[in-house]
């Protein structure tokens, strides 16, 4: 199986003649690709979540009233859900590795351009570029690790996206309270620090994303490239041809691909409006509002690792998680619109936002266990555009559902009976043996928005 990504150094000296040499170096690639998909995850999440706390004051802050703001944020969520498709054929044709890199590179751009500019106008276009950026790596970094790794081992695909989650939790509770601390000082800080790590991931992604190299791939004809232009229309076609063919012989994914953008939409919500709820709690203190975000971060890390040993002794394990997370997360909402007293109200926020992080890596795991490697990136680029979409229009209605966006008397118990009935589907769906063929054809793969971020 071929990757479309650049050949490691490490693989120059393998000796296949040597018993128990190929196993050796396949167990010391493998482990190569989890080390690096679990440290770029944790730089992506850390640069992301700099900004969870100031970027809507910085917004402010520069003139941008509440009507344009809640525009740019619509604008986000539109640029990204029309660009997965696009992007992921793109990705299939650049490689993951190229993919990845051009997705950091844009949001450094991006997220830098709000720290040296004043200008309204200039904000806009460097939150709208960061958000085309995330499309190109938005599954790329997992298709990858998925693919390099082998996606016939379920207990494997559950491990390695535990291990990513935990990963990605501690780049977002580092990424948080350090963006919370810069706001401190000044709301522009956390941009530029963002800019430079989507810098520095940049970088490590072409040095650490590397494949194994394939036998049966004919070497390139020295001096001869094929014009990109015909490349990109065959590639289109062939993908967006293999991607119908896959979905349409496959109901249990298109369900599943549903029912996983449903609990993106009903995580949303409430996403959306906490920053206000909790605001005038906790006195406006950007660090307490920082640590409260945190914390359920932080429960998910020993909670996920106890999931990876759950999963050890019981084959059932993923339906179970999802099963009792989706419920816990359900109720927990519900009491945190409900209470009075604000302190039980943060803590069940925090368990809702808990829950969700505990369902993903099964959802994950179920979902690229039922695509073929050939047609990974585009299909995941799919399952992103249905997040963003029901997200998106999600968060249309409910804003014009509710008026007040501290109120949560209204969309928090929706919220919550949305997410236990989606996470009951999910947990349903996510068991059922996989039918995916094993392909030869290079992708680069996307799965949908890691957080639900304001810009």
């Amino acid at each position: 199986m071929t990757s479309g990504t650049s050949r490691g150094p490490e693989n120059e000296n393998a000796s296949p003649g040597l018993p128990g040499s190929a196993d050796k170096d396949l167990a010391g690639h493998v482990d190569r690709v989890r080390r690096g998909y679990l440290l770029v995850s944790g730089l992506d999440y850390f640069a992301d979540m700099l900004l969870t706390v100031t970027s809507v004051l910085l917004l402010q802050s520069l003139g941008m009233g509440s009507g344009a703001v809640f525009a740019l944020i619509a604008g986000v969520w539109i640029v990204e859900g029309v660009s997965e498709i696009p992007t992921g054929v793109l990705a299939d044709l650049l490689g993951r590795r190229t993919s990845v890199a051009i997705s950091f590179a844009l949001r450094a751009i991006g997220y830098s351009a709000l720290f040296f500019s004043g200008s309204v106008y200039v904000a806009a276009a460097g939150v709208l570029l960061s958000a085309l950026g995330g499309t190109f790596a938005s599954g790329a970094l997992e298709a990858w690790a998925v693919d390099e790794t082998g996606a016939k081992d379920p207990s494997g695909l559950d491990r390695l996206f535990a291990q990513g989650k935990i990963a990605e939790n501690a780049g977002l509770v580092l990424g948080t309270l350090t963006g919370a601390a810069l706001g401190t000082l000044d709301l522009a800080l956390p941009q530029i620090v963002a800019g430079l790590t989507c810098a520095l991931a940049a970088v490590l992604s072409l040095r650490l994303m590397t494949g194994r190299p394939d036998p049966d791939r004919p070497p390139a004809a020295p001096g001869r490239r094929e014009a990109f232009a015909p490349r990109l229309r065959e590639s289109f076609g062939e993908v967006m041809t293999g991607t119908r063919l896959t979905l349409r012989g496959d109901k249990v994914l298109i369900a599943l691909i549903l029912a996983a953008a449903l609990l993106w939409l009903f995580r949303g919500i409430p996403g959306v409006q906490w920053t206000v709820v909790y605001e005038g709690l906790v006195g406006g203190n950007l660090l307490v509002l920082g640590a409260m975000r945190s914390v359920g971060s932080l429960l998910e890390i020993p909670l996920l690792g106890w999931t990876l040993s759950l999963q050890k002794r019981r084959a059932s394990a993923r339906r179970t998680v999802i099963v009792t997370a989706s419920t816990a997360g359900a109720l927990a909402l519900v009491c945190a619109a409900a209470v009075k007293e604000p302190a039980l109200s943060i803590v069940c926020y925090v368990c809702f936002s808990t829950a969700f992080g505990l369902c993903m890596p099964g959802v994950r795991a179920a979902m690229n266990e039922r695509i073929d490697s050939g047609h990974r990136a585009t299909v995941l680029s799919v399952a992103s555009l249905f997040n963003s979409l029901f997200t998106g229009g999600g968060l249309i209605l409910t804003g014009l559902a509710v008026g007040d966006l501290g109120s949560t008397a209204l969309a928090w118990p929706l919220a919550a009976a949305g997410f236990g009935v989606a996470g009951l589907w999910v947990a349903s769906l996510a068991v059922r043996p996989g039918t995916a063929p094993t392909t030869t054809t290079s992708t680069t793969g996307s799965t949908g928005p890691q957080e639900v971020r304001a810009p």
